[in-house]
């Protein structure tokens, strides 16, 4: 009777582990290699890709980063990424119109404190609303940019 019980408990354990991995691997790898851009393995930036991916946040897709600069989103809209309603860009899955998100960009954007030093700019998705981050916009001409992000350190 004890042993049976006991291979019940390892056998709910084990299911417990095996749903905390599989949640673990979802939220840490939003990028699968099979389907998406290679990630960027220097210390160079990721920038916006304009692949809609696997990236997704809690209320819908939202913006993959990746280290392909002839994939990045480019944002033709500087003037109205200086402005407080920001330039907002709709950015769609090209095989999938299904497959989209919206992003507001304010560029450049400097007045907050508790910004970090390499930010110059921040964006808000549909996929994640109510929630702005820190970027690095590059510019590509007089009325364009790309936003990016520093890689993380290699593992």
């Amino acid at each position: 009777m004890v042993l049976h019980q006991a291979s019940k408990l390892i056998m709910v354990a084990l299911v417990g582990i095996a749903a905390l991995t599989a949640t673990a691997i979802h939220f840490m790898a939003p990028i699968s290699k099979a389907s998406s851009p290679a990630m960027a393995t220097s210390s160079g930036p990721m920038y916006l890709l304009s692949a809609v991916g696997s990236c997704r946040g809690p209320t819908g897709y939202s913006p993959c980063f990746g280290g392909n600069i002839t994939q990045a989103e480019i944002f033709n809209c500087t003037d109205a990424a200086t402005s407080s309603s920001g330039c907002t860009q709709l950015v769609v899955n090209r095989s999938d119109a299904l497959i989209s998100y919206r992003i507001t960009v304010w560029y450049p954007y400097l007045t907050l404190s508790n910004e970090p030093s390499w930010a110059n700019c921040k964006y808000q998705s549909s996929g994640d609303s109510g929630q702005q981050y820190f970027a690095s916009c590059i510019s590509t001409n007089s009325t364009a940019f790309i936003v990016t992000e520093p890689s993380p350190p290699p593992v």
